[in-house]
């Protein structure tokens, strides 16, 4: 439970952390509504924007809570 409350912490200190999950939540509604008929369309929006959105903030999030633990060449990559 700690870890899910870092979690929302670290997403909510730095805004452009939400961006990812949110266009996967828009998204995700989209796909919900059902007004999408064409299977490609769905896998496009499934696959190719939704799994990475999820992916990107995953990632950002996971370096941030280990922000500190990594080599000090790693963290002069990231962009904050």
């Amino acid at each position: 439970m700690q870890v899910l409350t870092d979690l929302f912490r670290t997403v909510g200190d730095h805004p452009w952390l939400s961006v990812p999950f949110l266009y996967a939540l828009l998204f995700a509604m989209l796909l919900w509504t059902g007004r999408i008929r064409h299977p490609a369309t769905i896998n496009l929006i499934a696959i190719g924007l939704i799994l990475p959105c999820i992916n990107l903030g995953m990632i950002a999030a996971g370096i941030m809570l280990s922000s500190e633990k990594l080599q000090f060449a790693m963290n002069g990559l990231m962009p904050f």
